[in-house]
């Protein structure tokens, strides 16, 4: 019999296990197991590379046909690959993937303001006020139940002296929160490369942890069995186990040192030059992450220095700021996308991982580069989208969606169906997503 005296002295074994265990407990832990897929799906996992601040689609991967103001449209396209995707010459390495990518120029339904378009482009299908990740993670239950299925990447690699920030969302924990659906399945955010999870580490040896668990979980039992109706005490002693595996397995997942000795995945994602060196790093670890079974990695932009003076990011709005930011922003993750696309096909792990480009709105106006919500561009690669394809076409001058748009809650419902999620049929409490939305069938592949 363990007695409460017994236990109450044992505790103190376990202080790592207490820290980590603050991960994983709610009341309700993630899923193992995933809910019955509505459909075959053949999407895992995603890589959402976000451009905090709006691209401008016309300087990106949407060449206007009309120009008003040639001081703010300074950047040439070239039609790449054998499928011959107009992508702007700031993007030398994706052209070379082009025959990867799915371009969606069509775009429509973001909010033109930041911090609310932020939300939007993160929750906008979902009543619940639920991220996207947060329901994939709902829908296909956690990968590797020993990490954290969702993951918001952020922070800058030591001797990076050319990044201004670590990355961030607008609309910060809201944009990646867990809305109404369980609060285990908000983004767990990484913000020091280094030592990317707090607290993993305990003074005391594992077998000590062992026994203190195991002590844990019979004392629970008893009450269990007293009281069957009572589910919270399995689920906290869940969380405290699913802590113990994590001190395991998140320090091998984020250890990045055989990898980045080898000189092809250096080159390969960029990790030398001062541009790419954060965002190659980070790149590679959602490719770790997913690898090892992570349902959705956020990666986030970060600020810039801006060749003409200061810094920013991808709110572009002057001459100025499109000639200084653009190309450095553009070059911050060109090699390290392309080189993501490029290590997931190596690894025959490009079909199952989706990798999703864009920002929380679009840009354009006559003579300015106003905030824009009626036509934005999104790119996407692997996944099941069909390759080396462009789904529908702004006006002449790029402003408006004009030619199948499709709004923001509709390329929530379209990555979920390529998951294998229905989202008419994804609801928890009674509460789903918009029933207006509509899935792009023609993307898939």
């Amino acid at each position: 019999m363990i007695t409460r005296r017994h236990f109450l002295t044992r505790i103190a074994a376990a202080p790592g296990i207490l820290a980590t265990g603050s991960l994983w407990a709610d009341d309700r832990i993630v899923p193992v197991k995933s809910l019955p897929l509505h459909h075959p799906g053949k999407v895992k996992s995603i890589i959402f590379y976000y451009c905090k601040g709006g691209p401008a689609q016309a300087h990106t991967f949407d060449k206007p046909r009309s120009v008003a103001d040639p001081a703010l449209y300074p950047f040439s396209f070239t039609k790449s690959g054998q499928s011959g995707l107009e992508i702007s010459n700031l993007f030398p390495r994706l052209q070379s993937v082009a025959d990867d990518l799915c371009l969606i120029r069509s775009g429509y339904g973001a909010l033109a303001t930041h911090n609310e378009g932020g939300i939007h482009i993160f929750t906008a299908a979902s009543k619940l006020g639920a991220s996207l990740g947060a329901w994939v993670l709902h829908g296909l239950g956690s990968g590797n139940p020993s990490l954290p299925g969702h993951v918001l990447l952020t922070g800058r690699v030591l001797g990076d002296k050319w990044a201004h920030d670590d990355g961030s969302v607008h609309g910060g924990a809201r944009s990646v929160g867990a809305g109404g659906l369980p609060p285990s399945l908000q983004a767990q955010a990484v913000s020091d490369l280094e030592h990317p999870i707090a607290n993993l580490d305990s003074p005391f040896a594992d077998a000590a942890q062992s026994r203190w668990l195991a002590e844990l979980g019979a004392l629970n039992a008893g009450f269990s069995a007293r009281h069957p109706h009572v589910a919270e005490l399995d689920s906290r002693t869940e969380s405290f186990l699913a802590a113990h595996r994590m001190q395991t397995a998140a320090p091998e997942a984020f250890d990045i040192a055989k990898e980045t000795a080898d000189p092809v995945i250096r080159k390969l994602y960029g990790l030398d030059p001062q541009p790419t060196r954060s965002s190659g790093t980070k790149l590679l670890l959602a490719r770790r992450l997913v690898e090892r079974g992570v349902r959705f990695v956020v990666v986030p932009s970060m600020s810039v220095p801006n060749l003409e003076g200061g810094v920013g990011d991808w709110d572009t709005h002057t001459p100025t700021q499109v000639r200084g930011l653009i190309p450095n922003l553009a070059q911050a993750c060109d090699q390290p996308l392309a080189g993501l696309i490029t290590d997931l096909k190596q690894r025959g792990l490009l079909d199952s991982t989706l990798i999703v480009w864009g920002g929380e709105m679009g840009r354009g106006g006559a003579g300015h580069m106003n905030h824009n919500g009626s036509a934005f561009t999104w790119w996407m690669a692997g996944g099941g989208v069909r390759p080396g394809f462009t789904y529908g076409a702004t006006d002449d001058q790029g402003f408006t969606a004009v030619e199948k748009p499709i709004h923001v809650r509709d390329l929530h419902a379209t990555i979920l169906w390529m998951c294998g999620l229905d989202f008419a049929k994804l609801k928890h409490n009674g509460i789903g997503f918009d029933t207006t939305c509509k899935v792009a069938k023609e993307i898939l592949a």
